[in-house]
């Protein structure tokens, strides 16, 4: 089962098959055809764009020189916090095309910045993929939304629905609550 590696894929997940004759035709959940989207898939998407667009107001107020902070040793820094978002966006792209891919896990000294434009390089990557993210979301169908998936953080099998809340959105929300207490830990030099 794949979603959207290629064209096709990506037309079949927006509800559209192949008819007899090799031309593209589009299934009643089809928002091309019928003038709306699924209310689910629009939901998700206007929440990803909220999301991301709240963990980048926060990842902005990260002052230049303090990328590389972390609250303790062990934890992220404010550079592999975003490294990290911007690596559970490519992981949800690939578990919906490869619906057996095991949980990815984030871990703390993964990225280190050396100048300020690889932050920001960091940053204007995760804003393009929130679009990308939004826009595959908001492509999903209530079939696709309600696949089941074996997915071992939540117990065995759940929906793509259930993946996409609890395994990427959810997910960034914690991560966004992460900085926002690291940027009151770091003090009035680590924003503005």
């Amino acid at each position: 089962m794949q979603f959207f590696l290629d064209a096709e894929y990506g037309k079949r997940a927006a509800g559209f098959w192949r008819g007899k004759r090799g031309r593209w035709r589009a299934d009643d959940t089809c928002a091309k055809i019928h003038g709306t989207l699924n209310p689910e898939s629009q939901r998700l998407a206007e929440w990803s764009k909220a999301v991301r667009g709240s963990s980048l107001k926060r990842l902005s107020l990260v002052r230049p020189g303090l990328e590389n902070w972390r609250l303790t040793a062990g934890s992220m820094s404010f550079a592999d916090a975003a490294f990290h978002l911007i690596e559970a966006d490519e992981w949800l792209f690939r578990k919906l095309a490869e619906p057996g891919l095991p949980p990815m896990v984030g871990r703390a000294g993964t990225t280190d910045i050396s100048a300020r434009e690889q932050f920001t390089a960091l940053c204007d990557e995760l804003e393009a993929l929130g679009q990308r993210r939004a826009a595959v979301l908001e492509s999903l169908s209530p079939a696709q939304l309600d696949a089941k998936v074996v997915d071992q953080r939540f117990g065995g099998v759940v929906t793509f629905w259930w993946v996409i809340v609890r395994g990427n959105l959810d997910h960034e929300v914690h991560h966004r609550g992460q900085i926002a207490a690291w940027l009151r830990a770091a003090g009035p030099a680590a924003s503005s």
